[in-house]
């Protein structure tokens, strides 16, 4: 999309906030509603975003409308565009009044549970004002939220060979060893610990749903194609979940395949590696954040704990 059409078509904030409430409630008249503001009126915003657009944004259905490929384009970067004026009113807000905001943070499964709990008091300290809107997602989740607006920062492990959108950027903290864990009283510990011993107990699977090819945080059908190959023996995954699994853990003898030195870490939760050979697998752990939020004083303190807290590990 040309550069001075994009000026034009973002110089209103008001019709961008109109257009993507369109987008989300599906129609004119239920975006009217929830606005309440008149049908008339809506339509007037879009004709005008259209015409700046030099295209139509929507198909109009039997019952509802859908976005074109065009309109597509433009919900992306007007979510962009908006998210970015929110964090320029929020920068104005704390210059003014002291520091204020929000901040939409996703994180990986097992960082919500072993990293996080030390993080959010001091972060909570330092910015009492500011409010943090939190979520438990995946890498690949998390990095469409990001590019669609809706997230601010990711704290996980990520795809070291995925290319990311032009306004976000990688921090990277640590690297990250995968391996088979298991909770300290699992029987798995009383006996001979080899890979055909993997085939005896059920299996949660963390990896469910992950785009195919992804380097990072292989599911548990991955090491079960490596068991089967060496052993001829498979393994039985009966529950594919995100971080709420981890709950499981402590009372059925479920083995998983997870990030070994945070998952041992787990407050409350005694998780124990398995130690059987398996091909080695790592990835590169850290934050992923919008470049216009590089300076912001809450992303900086943000990082800062998680890499004194992964250095005392």
């Amino acid at each position: 999309m040309p550069a001075p059409l994009m000026c034009r078509m973002f110089d209103r904030i008001k019709d961008i906030e109109r257009f993507l409430a369109i987008v989300d409630a599906g129609s004119l008249h239920e975006a009217a509603a929830r606005l309440d503001v008149s049908q008339p009126g809506l339509s007037r915003v879009l004709k005008r975003m259209e015409e700046q657009c030099e295209g139509q944004l929507f198909d109009r259905l039997p019952r509802g409308i859908a976005l074109t490929p065009l309109g597509e384009v433009v919900t992306e970067k007007c979510r962009h565009l908006l998210r970015e004026s929110e964090l320029a009113g929020d920068d104005i807000r704390s210059a003014v009044s002291g520091r204020t905001g929000q901040l939409r943070l996703s994180v990986g499964p097992v960082w919500i549970f072993a990293i996080l709990p030390q993080v959010l008091p001091a972060l909570n300290d330092s910015f009492p004002g500011v409010r943090l809107k939190l979520s438990a997602r995946g890498f690949h989740e998390a990095v469409t939220l990001l590019e669609q607006g809706h997230l601010d920062a990711h704290v996980g492990g990520f795809d070291s060979e995925a290319t990311l959108p032009s306004h976000l950027t990688r921090i990277p903290l640590m690297d990250v060893e995968l391996g088979v864990v298991a909770v300290a009283s699992h029987p798995i510990f009383k006996g001979d610990l080899s890979l055909e011993r993997l085939c005896d107990f059920p299996w949660i699977d963390y990896g469910a749903g992950r785009p195919s090819g992804s380097q990072v945080w292989p599911g548990a059908q991955d090491i079960q194609s490596e068991v089967f190959r060496k052993t001829g023996r498979r393994f039985r995954t009966i529950v594919e979940c995100d971080a709420s699994g981890l709950a499981l853990m402590r009372a059925e003898p479920y083995l998983a395949y997870l990030p070994t030195t945070i998952a041992e870490n787990i407050p409350g939760l005694p998780l124990r590696q398995v130690p059987v050979q398996l091909d080695e697998r790592k990835f590169r752990a850290g934050l992923v954040v919008r470049k216009s939020l590089l300076a912001n004083p809450i992303v900086e303190m943000l990082t800062d704990l998680h890499r004194r807290i992964l250095r005392d590990r």
